[in-house]
């Protein structure tokens, strides 16, 4: 249960919030191993996976987005032939594309598909680099799903 006293949620001038929260030891002790390995601080972390949560997760459960292991989806694509493959990858970039896009981001401009790309990728840990040329008006976006 959380509360609100005054120790517990307090508003700084920069814009950023800060609240107090407590944590039991074994996940605490999760978190400072991964920050560590990460080389990132706790707060870092923290505020990553609280974003994670709001920008992916949340709205991905509202959607009926799923989850589904990497193996098992590698072994159902080698069993489909490449054209059954190009009319599922079709019928659903016609569909739930966009249904992808308006759940993360209220508009349906190009850089909010990417942003929304890109929230998809980081919370799926899928190994990606995003680049800009020099006049920010060309972006590549390199994906590595690994399967």
């Amino acid at each position: 249960m959380m509360h609100n006293s005054n120790d517990d949620f307090k508003r700084k001038s920069d814009g950023s919030e800060s609240i107090t929260f407590r944590i039991g030891k074994p996940i605490l002790d999760e978190l400072l191993q991964e920050a560590e390995h990460k080389l990132k601080s706790v707060n870092t972390l923290v505020n990553q996976i609280i974003k994670l949560y709001i920008t992916w997760h949340k709205p991905a459960k509202q959607a009926e987005f799923g989850y589904f292991d990497k193996v098992l989806v590698s072994d159902i694509i080698n069993l489909l032939s490449d054209e059954q493959i190009v009319q599922i990858t079709e019928k659903y970039c016609k569909n739930r594309l966009k249904d992808m896009t308006y759940m993360l981001r209220d508009d349906n401009s190009f850089s909010s598909f990417i942003d929304g790309i890109l929230s998809w990728l980081e919370a799926s840990g899928v190994n990606y680099k995003c680049n800009n040329n020099n006049n920010n008006d060309l972006q590549t976006l390199v994906i590595q799903f690994d399967m």
